[in-house]
């Protein structure tokens, strides 16, 4: 049995190894690892990231959004 003695400095969390930490501190506590070139919202993972330009920055959505400013 491993024990978890890679600790956080920042939030006390553990982990069993030390790349696992190093993952941790770059996603949770520095910047995320994927930036939306849009609007700069930050995540943890491509898919997540691809998931949020489909919902809010797709072209379709730009229409929709601009024939409701132009009151169609």
């Amino acid at each position: 049995m491993m024990f978890k003695k890679h600790e956080c400095e920042k939030c006390g969390k553990k982990f069993r190894k030390v790349e696992e930490l190093m993952h941790h501190q770059l996603v949770a506590h520095e910047n995320k690892l994927y930036t939306c070139e849009k609007c700069g919202t930050g995540f943890e993972g491509m898919e997540q990231m691809r998931d949020h330009a489909k919902k809010f920055h797709s072209y379709n959505k730009q229409v929709e959004e601009r024939k409701k400013s132009d009151g169609l």
